[in-house]
């Protein structure tokens, strides 16, 4: 069984959970934005400037770097990265969280959502490309990890989203 996390941009995990436990079963996948707390083992950036300047500090060597093609292209294809399609058509906050999903799900059975409040989302095409994800990857389990509240109502009758708390979650990992 593949099982892989995803972080949330603004995840602030519990600073007395240690990573290793998390990262034995299954590797993170999150933004750029989380790579230096949490040495996400694949990053996305979806912004073209922002991943010029990570490519020349040479960050593609430090984890598994995912840019979408058309930022490939322009960056006349640097070596050592990976690449992805698609773009978005409207503008959408937190780019990297939705890409990260598709890219976990393409090699998951179970989906860690770990540092997500989806209890007070506004942004409408936000809530929807999240909902088209989890919908899009029904085989897939998705657990949204320690989540504040109730979740969004476009969200909460999704079959395969369930919701657990870290305890559980590492419990159940354990045995």
């Amino acid at each position: 069984m593949n099982i892989s996390w995803v972080l949330a941009d603004g995840i602030d995990l519990d600073p007395t959970q240690e990573l290793e436990p998390l990262k034995q079963a299954g590797p993170f996948w999150g933004s750029w934005r989380t790579w230096r707390a949490y040495q996400t083992d694949n990053v996305i950036c979806h912004d073209p400037v922002r991943a010029d300047e990570l490519l020349k500090r040479a960050f593609q060597a430090a984890c598994n770097f995912y840019i979408p093609n058309s930022v490939y292209m322009d960056l006349n294809q640097p070596l050592g990265v990976q690449v992805y399609e698609g773009d978005f058509v409207h503008e959408v906050e937190h780019q990297e969280e939705i890409v990260a999903m598709h890219l976990a799900a393409s090699r998951s059975d179970i989906v860690l959502l770990l540092g997500f409040d989806w209890s007070q989302l506004s942004q409408q095409h936000y809530v929807g490309l999240v909902s088209q994800a989890i919908r899009d990857n029904a085989e897939i389990q998705w657990v949204l990890i320690d989540h504040p509240g109730t979740v969004h109502s476009a969200m909460a009758n999704l079959p395969n989203l369930t919701q657990d708390t870290m305890s559980n979650v590492l419990e159940l990992l354990a045995s």
